[in-house]
Formats: structure tokens, sequence, C-alpha cells
């Protein structure tokens, strides 16, 4: 699977798990771009999102993001080219120094930044 798109109203992923991670690795290593639309979550899933060696595109959209604040790791995300969030309700977005060496495309439309 290289390509997925949810459009799911609740996105539940428990990031803290080591299921989760063993997940991500097995089942979609080869996920290279990931589109979330319309769905509501409580927790940070850059941290989850970061595990996925090969994503290159990551876009949320029409999300509720009830945690406030998201951060992006300065090893996170070594092959991501495009990041989108559009109309995704967060107080903060913090990306660390050397983050994305490879982000081409940066689009935040932001509700509550």
């Amino acid at each position: 699977l290289r390509v997925l798109k949810l459009e799911v109203k609740t996105f539940k992923l428990l990031s803290e798990s080591e299921e989760a991670v063993g997940f991500m690795d097995v089942i979609l290593p080869s996920l290279e771009s990931l589109t979330l639309v319309g769905s509501s979550f409580e927790e940070d899933l850059m941290p989850t999102f970061q595990k996925f060696p090969r994503l290159e595109d990551l876009v949320l959209k029409n999300c509720d993001y009830l945690g406030g604040k998201m951060n992006i790791s300065a090893q996170g995300f070594g092959r991501l080219r495009k990041l989108d969030l559009i109309m995704v309700r967060l107080d903060e977005l913090q990306i660390e120094e050397e983050a994305m060496p490879n982000l081409m495309e940066l689009d935040v439309q932001n509700q509550g930044m």
C-alpha cells in the first residue's frame, strides 16, 4: 500500500504503544501518501506519522485536533516533501530545527492559530 486516504469522523491511534508502532512498520512500510479528511483526534499524531519510513505526502484537511499543540521532531519526516494542514484546528505547531529536510511544499491554513 503506497497511498491511503481516510475520510472518517474519528481517528484514534495509540501512538505511545509499541503495538501501534509495530503495526505501521509491518503493515504499512511502503506508505508514501497519507490524507485524513474530516477527522477528529485528541492526541498529536505527528510522532506517530513520523514512524512511516517512506512517507512523502501528508495532508490533514478539515480536521478537529483537540490537543492544541502539534510537534514535529528534528528527526521527523526524513522523506516528507509535502505537508498540508488545511483547516485543522490547533493552537500551536512546533517544528524543530532540521525536521523535514526534503520538504518542498508547506500549506498551513488553520482555524485556531
